[in-house]
């Protein structure tokens, strides 16, 4: 028997050639497989040991993908077996059907570990900020995310399995129609979470004016945001609100200004007066806290000279803010008092013209004013 006939023996209805050709590409992807595996194993270990976090990331994915090929590696084996033998028709149409179904779960099963790794990458970044809303929107979406990939999978299935899968499609654009009606109220509040999320117009511990109400940020949750006002009240705004309202975030502000008005008595002298803006000036000008300011005589009030500060206070704490005003406060009532400057009080002088005396003294000549 020549070389070109031993190949041509058939054995169960397929000649030799075609079991040297599958083993021959059996042996090529197992070896290609842990070749590419032991290379890029010790890659994921040394990136691992050096802290490098991007390289990690694409290295725990490659390694999601290397894990799943244990299940995706034999059903490309047995699909070139499919073609490379020739099998009953019904036999290989029933094959073909269980690949399909089980190439559906092997990749849905992947894209599942690859969502875990990435839910995990990003839900470590989401502990490093101050939102809570990151933590609970990571495992939604996560979640979410697997659900809609495991319902294609089995879209898939039943389709090969010979299902009809448009009247099931139409059925369930009507009942997710019909439960976003019913959920309209929670659908809008879970998507203004997430315009929040995204738009990151304020961060927890922010001092905000929404809505009427000022207070600090409290907690940002998937339904609502919560305040909590100046006077201890705990505000409760529904985030469909909150993405649409106007908000005033003075924690953005670089620093807080205080206007005010410091009003001395008429009868300060000039050198006086003088005296009181370079008093104010310096104050101003040494606290810790003045990041810029204004000191200038403005006008002659009702009852005062009137002396116009503007102080920009670099501490958006507002306990310290406060503390702050009271010492610069404090120091300018000291500071006048040594320099014999009055503060001015609100006061009226009254002249009392007495007409009719005058008229009554003309008549009786032995009276005088």
């Amino acid at each position: 028997m020549g070389e070109a006939e031993l190949w041509r023996w058939t054995f169960l209805g397929n000649e030799l050639w075609r079991y040297g050709l599958f083993f021959l590409l059996l042996f090529g992807g197992l070896l290609s497989y842990r070749l590419v595996s032991h290379i890029f194993k010790g890659r994921i270990h040394r990136g691992y040991a050096e802290g490098e976090e991007r390289l990690r990331l694409g290295l725990t994915i490659f390694e999601a993908f290397r894990r799943s090929l244990h299940l995706i590696l034999p059903i490309l084996f047995i699909w070139a077996g499919l073609e490379i033998f020739v099998l009953p028709e019904g036999v290989a149409g029933l094959l073909k059907n269980l690949l399909l179904i089980g190439a559906a779960l092997a990749v849905a099963h992947l894209a599942n570990r690859l969502i875990d790794l990435l839910a995990d990458y990003f839900q470590e970044k989401a502990l490093r900020t101050e939102s809570r809303l990151d933590e609970q929107l990571v495992p939604i979406a996560a979640k979410t995310t697997k659900v809609f990939v495991w319902a294609i999978a089995v879209l898939l299935i039943l389709q090969n399995l010979g299902y009809d899968i448009t009247s099931l499609l139409a059925g369930l654009g009507l009942g997710g129609l019909a439960l976003a009606m019913a959920a309209r109220d929670t659908l809008a509040n879970f998507f203004g979470a997430v315009a929040i999320f995204a738009d990151r117009p304020f961060h927890v511990g922010d001092t905000v004016s929404v809505e009427g109400f000022d207070g600090t940020i409290e907690t940002i949750g998937l339904r609502s945001t919560r305040i909590r006002t100046f006077d201890g009240t705990l505000v409760t705004i529904p985030n469909q609100m909150m993405a649409n309202a106007k908000i005033n975030n003075t924690a953005k502000r670089p620093t807080r200004r205080t206007n005010f008005i410091i009003g001395v008595t008429y009868n300060t002298s000039y050198e006086k007066l003088i005296r009181a803006l370079e008093v104010l000036r310096q104050i101003l000008a040494d606290h810790h806290s003045t990041a810029q300011y204004r000191a200038y005589f403005k006008e002659f009030g009702p009852s005062s000279l009137n002396i116009l500060v503007n102080h920009w206070c670099r501490y958006l704490d507002y306990e310290q803010y406060l503390k702050s005003l009271e010492e610069i406060n404090l120091e300018i009532k000291r500071r006048f008092e040594e320099e014999g400057i009055e503060f001015a009080f609100p006061t009226q002088t009254i002249y009392l013209h007495q007409a009719g005396a005058e008229a009554e003294a003309k008549e009786q000549p032995g009276l005088g004013l």
